[in-house]
């Protein structure tokens, strides 16, 4: 199966997703690390590797 693979859970990509999916293609969700932000986090940063930060990648992504 083919897919888009959108990261993050802000609310710009959960429009985005919504729009591919309506047009009848399969969007796949991704968080925790965010290969396509490499320049803008200065490199490859896992997210959510503290407590604190898992429970705020959770909160952001588990609104939708």
């Amino acid at each position: 199966m083919d897919a888009i693979k959108l990261e993050g859970g802000s609310t710009s990509r959960v429009v985005a997703a919504k729009a591919i999916v309506e047009a009848g293609i399969a969007v796949m969700g991704h968080v925790g690390l965010t290969p396509q932000a490499i320049s803008v986090l200065g490199g490859f940063r896992p997210q959510g590797r503290t407590v604190a930060s898992a429970i705020k990648v959770y909160l952001i992504n588990s609104l939708y």
